[in-house]
């Protein structure tokens, strides 16, 4: 009997190693073209985030160094970025909702400019990709066994430089530190009541980002820069209750470059236009495999590389105020045979309003935008343990507010 039960376990075991879903690994976000969060500066979100070609406040550290040298003197940014994500499923098996609370996502920055120099530097910390999303873990939920609670925070410290070799030309090149953690659960559904697989883990890389503004003519000016691809291996441990206690687990996962480019045409200096072109290599998101003692895990992802398409602009109603409009519309990059509910993606429109006020030391801007994801129907996904998959329709949306502030020295 004793060597029966031993037989049974094992191969339970080999059962799990061999079939569980991609959503355990799943990295948690919902903002279109995987799990990018590309919205790091309120002007930029009232412009429908195009601002690669305009980048003349500290968030250029991310959006573009080069646009370093278009701050002036000692300036520091404080960015708030709060969302909800909804999405609303329903499918042969019922129907459920992603937990829609609001999320705060900060960013942080401080450019130094000195009056007169051709050379400018910077410091910035933001959050590049992640979020998180939350299933009802209910019994009756048709995607417990596929999603349940996701989380991650990707964190990049910046430090940035920029120099201006002509009035018309400038460069600017930026050194990251990316810190990611990762905590990610879903249920069995069949060991017991409160069965789960958890996957927890922390990981970090070193990276770069690279920038060029030229602006031939007063009313045009031309942007382009590139975040290089990182590779994060997470380190932690992986949960199979009640079967197997916390092991010790690892598994890389790769974060894709990041190209922009935009034109900035200002026909008047009362307006500013933009429109830019974001792309983001998820092509190299493949296969990953968690090492753990009981097994190693390959998962196929097969994402594909999405885009922002940006449209920006803005009024300037006097020297102190403005106002500004936007539309941003985002690419899925998640195939249905991959789909997973961990990471809602759908092809969305993105409609963005703002205001903003500067005073010699003081800027202060609000942005609304929304995010409508329309009705995306899954057809083919991946299958959990008992069967159950995402094939379904998905409602998807996103409301969010952002809330700027910076001061000059």
């Amino acid at each position: 009997m004793h060597r029966f039960l031993n037989a049974v376990c094992n191969q339970l075991r080999q059962s799990l190693a061999a079939g569980l879903p991609l959503a355990l690994v799943a990295v948690p976000a919902a903002l279109g073209s995987g799990t990018r969060v590309g919205f790091q500066d309120t002007f930029a979100t009232a412009r429908g985030n195009a601002f690669v070609a305009t980048a003349d406040n500290p968030s250029a550290i991310y959006y573009n160094p080069a646009g370093l040298v278009r701050t002036e003197g000692t300036e520091v940014l404080a960015n708030l970025y709060t969302v909800s994500v909804a999405s609303d499923y329903a499918g042969a098996a019922g129907r459920t909702s992603l937990d829609d609370a609001y999320q705060a996502v900060p960013a942080f920055y401080a450019a130094w400019h000195p009056r007169g120099a051709r050379w400018a530097g910077g410091f910035g910390v933001y959050a590049p990709f992640g979020l998180s999303t939350e299933w009802s873990s209910d019994a009756s939920s048709p995607l417990r066994t596929l999603a349940e609670k996701s989380e991650q925070t990707y964190l990049t410290y910046n430090l940035s430089g920029a120099w201006q070799l002509s009035p018309s030309l400038s460069l600017g090149a930026g050194v990251t530190y990316n810190r990611v953690t990762t905590d990610l659960r879903r249920a069995l559904g069949f060991l017991s009541a409160d069965d789960y697989f958890r996957f927890e883990g922390r990981g970090d890389a070193v990276g770069f980002n690279l920038g060029v503004l030229w602006q031939p003519r007063p009313e045009h000016s031309f942007g382009l820069s590139y975040s290089h691809r990182t590779s994060v291996k997470f380190e932690g441990t992986a949960t199979t209750h009640p079967l197997i206690a916390a092991e010790t687990a690892d598994a890389t996962f790769e974060f894709p470059e990041v190209i922009i480019a935009g034109w900035s045409y200002r026909p008047t200096p009362a307006w500013n236009l933009e429109v830019d072109l974001d792309w983001s290599n998820w092509d190299r998101f493949n296969t990953v495999t968690i090492h753990k003692v009981s097994g190693a895990l390959p998962l196929v992802f097969d994402w594909e590389s999405g885009f922002f398409y940006e449209f920006g602009a803005t009024r300037y109603l006097d020297e102190h105020w403005n106002v500004s409009t936007g539309y941003c519309y985002t690419a899925n990059s998640v195939p249905d045979a991959a789909y997973t509910p961990a990471v809602p993606d759908s092809n969305r429109s993105f409609y963005s309003l703002g205001v903003g006020y500067k005073s010699a030391r003081v800027s202060v801007d609000l942005a609304w935008h929304y995010g409508d994801g329309g009705h995306r129907r899954v057809t083919g996904g991946p299958a959990s343990l008992i069967g159950a998959t995402a094939d379904g329709t998905y409602d998807n949306s996103i409301n969010a507010i952002s809330l700027s502030a910076a001061y000059r020295f």
